[in-house]
């Protein structure tokens, strides 16, 4: 028998184990003897040609190989339709494998070597085919996969942003809601002032008789109209100083110290004591005319009068004892700025219910002293020294009794009122009695 010449095979390391395990399998099956069985040729020339002429029809019928095609440059480029092509070509050499591992069956009957080795050849070229089309696909899902990683990095950074994102809108939707409630609180709290100063209009009688003589007993009643306009007055004032977190404690022992209340409310007093002398205070700027005291006071709202000519000297009386009665510390704390002053400074008078207020109490002020520079000789005002004996004589108490223990003596606060001397006549001050403190000491100086 011929040796069976040695074949070339190609290297397949690269092939994947489950196409080399079917490669190794049909090379094993298809040696049907060893080399040393195989017929080596001969010198008869009928045996050589026939033999030729086998193995030239056999080259010529089967020797045909199917090589691998470069997949990659082709359906790379088509990546849209890759999966479709790799099936389609995976059909296409599958069949091809089959129909070569036909071939290489039958090769071994009757047993012709150069028909196997062109038949195990041509199962290799299919085989590895296979590989290369494992291999593209695998690779075309690396690459999916490297994309997905990327995208789900990319998805995690923007779900992480919308989450903060909606943590701060959260965040900023908390904050609106609390400054929407402190917006409704305040409306509320303005809505029920206004009320309140709607409701502290002056009664009827109030109202100031006109076209009377001057006379001390018509400034009497004038007195008690004013000293009623302070109290109404520090009403609302001491509501706005509770609203915007004044210590009203701290703020009476400022105004008159070392007084033992009685009664937590009567600190109400020593906030009356403060605007009784601020607004009584000098006011020597202002040129009170006796001419317009009938003309004011004929309006039932003095802020009508105001209006009607602001650059009166009530008016100009307004302005300046406003800045004075409310610093501007105070005003800032009320309505957090300072436009109702600015407005007033540059010769206005604002239309707020506070401003109302005050002008209520400033144009019964404004009539008193209007009065007490009209009397000839002019009306005198006294207060009463702190510490001082209280007397029923020249005083008058804005409270009940106070009880006092056996052997005290009641002194004086604190004036909450000025008293005035008009020739023999006297208007009594009103004055806070109280006990006082031990370790006081009292001034001469008068309060």
């Amino acid at each position: 028998m011929d040796s069976v010449p040695p074949r070339t095979t190609k290297n397949s390391s690269n092939v994947p184990g489950v196409f080399l395990h079917i490669s190794k399998l049909c090379k094993l099956k298809s040696v049907g003897v060893s080399h040393n069985e195989i017929p080596k040729p001969t010198n008869d020339s009928s045996v050589d040609s026939s033999s030729a002429g086998e193995a030239n029809c056999c080259v010529d019928s089967r020797d045909w190989k199917i090589h691998p095609q470069p997949l990659e440059g082709t359906w790379i480029s088509s990546s849209g339709c890759l999966e479709e092509a790799v099936l389609s070509r995976l059909f296409i050499t599958v069949s091809a494998l089959k129909s070569a591992y036909v071939q290489l069956q039958q090769a071994h009957i009757p047993y012709e070597p150069k028909k196997i080795l062109v038949a195990d050849e041509l199962m290799v070229s299919e085989l590895e085919s296979l590989s290369e089309l494992e291999h593209l696909y695998g690779k075309k899902h690396q690459c999916d996969s490297n994309f997905q990683s990327s995208l789900c990095l990319k998805i995690q950074e923007h779900q992480e942003m919308v989450a903060e994102l909606q943590t701060k809108i959260q965040c900023r939707e908390s904050n609106i809601a609390h400054l929407r409630s402190e917006v409704e609180e305040l409306e509320r709290k303005n809505a029920e002032l206004e009320r309140n100063m709607k409701q502290q209009v002056l009664p009827e009688e109030e109202l100031f008789p006109l076209r009377q003589e001057l006379t001390p007993a018509l400034f009497s009643e004038v007195f008690k109209f004013t000293s009623k306009s302070i109290h109404d007055f520090a009403k609302p004032l001491i509501s706005l100083m509770k609203a915007s977190g004044w210590n009203l404690d701290e703020a009476a022992n400022l105004i008159s110290d070392s007084v033992i209340y009685a009664e937590r409310s009567h600190k109400k007093f020593a906030f009356e004591a403060y605007l009784s002398r601020v607004m009584l205070g000098d006011a020597q700027d202002v040129c009170f005319s006796l001419e317009q005291l009938d003309r004011v006071m004929s309006f039932r709202d003095p802020f009508d009068a105001l209006m009607e000519d602001p650059d009166s000297n009530f008016g100009r009386f307004c302005w300046s004892k406003y800045v004075v009665a409310v610093p501007s510390k105070m005003e800032r704390s009320f309505f957090g700025n300072l436009d109702q002053r600015a407005f007033v400074l540059s010769g206005g008078h604002p239309r707020t219910p506070f401003y109302q207020a005050f002008t209520r109490m400033a144009r019964w002020i404004w009539a008193l002293l209007v009065m007490v520079h009209s009397f000839i000789p002019r009306a005198e005002m006294f207060y009463v020294r702190r510490g001082d004996d209280y007397s029923k004589n020249y005083m008058e108490s804005v409270v009940n009794q106070v009880s006092t223990e056996k052997g005290e003596q009641l002194k004086v606060g604190f004036t909450v009122m000025p008293g005035f001397k008009i020739g023999s006549a006297i208007i009594r001050c009103r004055v806070y009695p109280c006990r006082m403190k031990a370790s006081t000491r009292f001034s001469s100086s008068s309060l």
